[in-house]
């Protein structure tokens, strides 16, 4: 293995426990792997999970912490929610059917810049409101995705 390679895993990676340390490598070396339809389902389903995840830490850190904490959360959001996106697109043709799942997942990513414009406005009880739709949105088409083989 390339020296790089493991000095990235070693220092970057060092703080994190094993297993998740063991997790992340496993998902950088198979979601490029997509040869079919339900491989490629698989791994929309996992962006999924991981920006829904990163959506309960975004709103827990909105209820305790301050504004650019929340905001930091929420731009992680957005980028979790970059890899939903990113395997839509490689995987379109094979995942098929629903015309307005694009469009969908093209508004849910402009929801999340206007959550992140609103927490620079300083209301928290905007932001909330702003934030609690994703939460719904992300549900309803990681559930679309599903239903679509």
């Amino acid at each position: 293995m390339p020296r790089s390679i493991v000095r990235l895993f070693r220092v970057r990676l060092f703080p994190l426990c094993v297993p998740l340390r063991a997790a992340l490598v496993a998902a950088a070396l198979l979601l490029p792997w997509s040869p079919s339809a339900a491989r490629a389902d698989e791994h929309l389903q996992a962006a999924f999970r991981l920006a829904t995840a990163q959506y309960q830490v975004a709103l827990k850190t909105l209820e305790t912490r301050g504004r650019e904490d929340t905001a930091a959360e929420v731009s992680r959001l957005r980028e979790a929610f970059q890899a939903v996106i990113q395997q839509f697109n490689a995987n379109q043709a094979t995942l098929g059917g629903d015309q307005d799942y694009a469009g969908a997942l093209m508004q849910l990513d402009v929801s999340i810049i206007g959550v992140l414009l609103v927490i620079d406005f300083g209301s928290r009880e905007a932001a909330r409101e702003a934030l609690m739709p994703i939460g719904r949105s992300l549900a309803e088409l990681g559930a679309r995705a599903v239903l679509r083989e």
